[in-house]
């Protein structure tokens, strides 16, 4: 058993937190702006409700789930998040005037969310993962007709931290997938564009319902 503080809990943040809370976790969950979503989460589901900085200094672990364009007002608040494992679900979507999002592809160049995070916050452990599905289908119980279940890409530089993370990518019902160092970030976030196009182009707009997995053919026989 883990105590994990939601940062955020948006609609990914309260996905995880329902699979975590089944696989017997603790959890302190915080949201910015309307809390009518939260307060109904914490009586049909559990969890104990608090600010952001509260959950942060809650949990062994903290789920780093922060609109984009609010990185820098979060990060005001939550502290140094010293020797804290920071899971960054994050990808670097602005917003137009129209409210419109769109990925942020000069910053992806050279960046990564988790980088920025890390680069940020120098004395926690950020670990990449959970950013390449859509909340609508981050439930595990989504995929239970699927034969396959979809990847958790995760990466970072500290091991004992991401094997952590990998952990609570299985108890969440999915297969996590080693993706290497938090440089690896980058890749992990051009993920999305690539599902992106994909949804476009052959599933009618449909991208909501997309997510990864990784194969690996049997050897052949000698």
């Amino acid at each position: 058993m883990m105590k994990i503080g939601i940062i955020n809990a948006g609609n990914i943040g309260r996905t995880l937190a329902k699979s975590w809370h089944e696989a017997g976790h603790q959890l302190k969950l915080a949201k910015a702006g309307d809390q009518t979503k939260l307060e109904h989460f914490l009586e049909t589901i559990g969890g104990v409700k608090g600010t952001a900085r509260e959950a942060a200094e809650f949990g062994d672990v903290a789920l780093f789930s922060v609109y984009w364009p609010n990185l820098d007002a979060t990060l005001a608040e939550v502290g140094d998040l010293a020797d804290k494992i920071i899971i960054d679900t994050m990808n670097p979507l602005n917003v137009t005037e129209q409210f419109e999002h769109y990925h942020d592809l000069e910053f992806m160049q050279s960046n990564s969310t988790s980088e920025e995070l890390q680069k940020r916050l120098p004395k926690a452990r950020v670990v990449k993962a959970f950013s390449t599905m859509p909340s609508t289908v981050l439930d595990a119980n989504e995929w239970a007709n699927n034969p396959v279940k979809p990847a958790v890409f995760v990466a970072g530089d500290d091991e004992q931290a991401k094997e952590v993370v990998m952990q609570l990518a299985r108890d969440a019902g999915f297969e996590p997938f080693d993706a290497g160092a938090l440089t690896t970030s980058r890749n992990i976030e051009q993920v999305g564009i690539l599902l992106h196009h994909i949804g476009t182009h052959q599933f009618g707009g449909d991208y909501g319902r997309l997510a990864p997995t990784i194969l690996q053919a049997r050897e052949l026989a000698a």
